[in-house]
């Protein structure tokens, strides 16, 4: 008797098992990997502020770090909100700026990344880009220039951190 029930005790387990396991096949595929933070120091605030090409449009765009991959790191621009003067601001409400991503790391002495962006009077808009950097410290800095001159002209306050990329 007692290993009737052993048997059958035995033979239900590998009966869950293969249940569950046909289940977890069956199941979709997760999620991506989670992006992890960037640690790093920047010395007075991620938050760029700028004025853009028409009708004394201004505002701020705040930068966020994050890496998805190794030696890469991922910069996120999240808009503040920018506001306008004027019937061309009540036309076309949008804020048209050039953001100049430079690092210096272990892939490039001087390295730089054009970003064009466009915010609206909605705070909350989103730009992301990757730049690779390679793994270790690095310094960024981004700033806002000129969106529609061939000098670069730099046109709002700017930042430098101090980054380790993993």
């Amino acid at each position: 008797m007692r290993t009737y029930f052993r048997s059958f005790v035995a033979a239900a387990a590998v009966a869950a098992a293969m249940v569950t396991g046909g289940f977890a096949t069956a199941a979709p595929a997760a999620a991506a990997p989670r992006e992890k933070p960037v640690q790093g120091v920047t010395l007075y605030s991620n938050t760029v502020a700028t004025f853009g090409d028409h009708d004394f449009c201004r505002g701020s765009a705040n930068a966020r770090y994050t890496s998805p991959k190794r030696g890469v790191l991922r910069l996120t621009l999240t808009s503040n909100g920018f506001i306008g003067n004027g019937a061309g601001w009540k036309k076309n409400p949008k804020c048209r700026v050039l953001f100049i991503a430079s690092q210096v790391s272990s892939v490039s002495l001087l390295g730089e990344t054009f970003i064009p962006a466009t915010f609206g009077s909605k705070p909350g808009q989103k730009i992301t880009r990757d730049v690779r950097t390679g793994s270790g410290l690095v310094q960024f800095g981004l700033a806002p220039y000129s969106a529609n001159s061939p000098v670069r002209v730099l046109q709002g306050s700017g930042f430098t951190s101090y980054l380790l990329v993993p």
